[in-house]
């Protein structure tokens, strides 16, 4: 079977934890002996090269500003390449309408990973809209928008990458009979420490949270948390975005200065001495979130991870007492307690977890199962 993998950018280019996921499919399925052959096609610079057995083709930038433009401007690049392949996979969205333009043809079969919410309107990623996306929101989203995700729709299949994603997908009009939900699976080669436990470090507990400091992703509530906990308790938070400087006025405000630490953003490679340092991770999201690599990367590291009880984070921590109502910080608090108390069976329990259910070897089995039944004409 000949694989052909379309997406907006390929790392090195990367804009978060798509792109990861989208190197780690190709590199696992350019592995399998199911998989004769695997190329990726991007849209983030220009040549060809061949690593990790994948022909990696990049065909030139697009525009990233309006998704109708990328597709437009994509459709000439792609429609002579495409026939060469049995099987077409689109990943992280942008791409996915021109792909299932091209659908319905004798070859290839299409695929479409559903990670994030890109065709929706704001209010469902709780996001506040610029000028241009407002202007979109009113005039673009309702006509041409519309026909964006009609052409989304066309796809063979879809996989979503959690129960929340499918959900909220079925919800807005698409056929839950199309879909099957196959989550990220870890990266192998992420470093982690094997003997993180609840160690008594000078008596405090270090909570830890990693990713974009935006509204929708909570970390006012973990803030308020850490000042609702015992001074013992601190917190260092990684990451980046407009709403950093309003947080560190509500740290100011709240004194506890001392006790959360901001340290922006800091490169992939290096992320695992930071989960090395803490005792819990914290994933404190408002919004139906996708997923969560972080919470794998964490779980691997064996860290208990705490997560509010909202979209896909939900579905990959398990135990209820590490789950709070989002915004509750002081449930919240409760849960990191918890957490911190319980942090050595708990870690231990999480990296066994990950390690079975979240493998390589059994996520690509599911999408390469997928694969073989739309090549021979079965339903999802």
């Amino acid at each position: 079977m000949h694989v052909g993998i379309i997406t907006p950018r390929y790392p090195p280019n990367t804009k978060g934890g798509g792109e990861v996921s989208t190197e780690l499919l190709a590199k696992k399925l350019a592995d399998s002996d199911r998989i004769s052959s695997v190329a990726v096609m991007s849209f983030d610079g220009d040549g060809t090269e061949t690593r990790d057995g994948i022909t990696i083709q990049r065909l030139g930038s697009i525009s990233n500003v309006l998704t109708e433009w990328q597709n437009l401007r994509a459709y000439p690049k792609l429609r002579n390449r495409v026939d060469e392949f049995d099987l077409i996979h689109a990943y992280n969205m942008e791409l996915h309408p021109i792909v299932g333009a091209l659908s319905g043809r004798t070859k290839p079969a299409t695929v479409g990973t559903l990670n994030s919410y890109h065709f929706f309107p704001r209010s469902v990623t709780m996001d506040s809209p610029g000028p241009l996306e407002w202007l979109y929101e009113m005039i673009g989203h309702p006509t041409t928008g519309r026909l964006l995700e009609y052409f989304v729709r066309q796809m063979d299949a879809h996989i979503a990458i959690s129960e929340a994603v499918r959900d909220l997908y079925v919800e807005f009009g698409y056929s839950s009979e199309k879909i099957k939900v196959v989550p990220n699976m870890i990266d192998p080669a992420f470093e982690v420490r094997r003997d993180i436990g609840t160690d008594d470090k000078d008596g405090t507990t270090e909570v830890l949270y990693v990713g974009e400091l935006s509204v929708q992703k909570g970390v006012r509530f973990l803030i308020d948390a850490i000042a609702a906990l015992p001074s013992a308790y601190r917190a260092t938070i990684v990451g980046d975005g407009d709403q950093r400087t309003t947080l560190e006025q509500q740290v100011r405000a709240l004194g506890v200065e001392n006790r959360v630490t901001f340290q922006g953003q800091v490169p992939y490679e290096e992320v695992s001495s930071k989960y090395g340092l803490a005792d819990v991770f914290v994933h404190p999201g408002i919004w139906p979130e996708p997923f969560g690599r972080t919470i794998l990367e964490a779980m691997q590291a064996g860290l208990p991870v705490v997560c509010t009880d909202i979209g896909g984070p939900a579905d990959i921590v398990r135990n209820p007492e590490l789950r709070c109502e989002p915004g509750d910080h002081e449930a919240l608090a409760a849960s990191i307690r918890y957490a911190s108390e319980n942090g050595a069976t708990i870690g231990e329990r999480n990296q066994r977890y990950v390690e079975n259910e979240y493998s390589p070897a059994t996520v690509v089995s599911e999408i390469i199962d997928l694969y073989e039944r739309l090549l021979d004409g079965e339903r999802v």
